[in-house]
């Protein structure tokens, strides 16, 4: 299949903004201090990076 070269600029949007949403939240959670807020990225995180890779 090919793509139209607005497709490959959307795609390649999409794919960053994946990457990006992981590397912040392994971050935050290496550093986050609020107990609730951790709980919430620890439940969250492992579905957020089993969705993407």
């Amino acid at each position: 299949m090919k793509l139209a070269a607005h497709e490959l600029h959307d795609l390649n949007e999409l794919t960053m903004s994946c990457v990006n949403s992981i590397t912040n939240m392994a971050y935050m959670l290496q550093h986050v201090q609020d107990p609730e807020l951790k709980a919430i990225l620890e439940r969250h995180f492992p579905h957020i990076s089993g969705i993407i890779i």
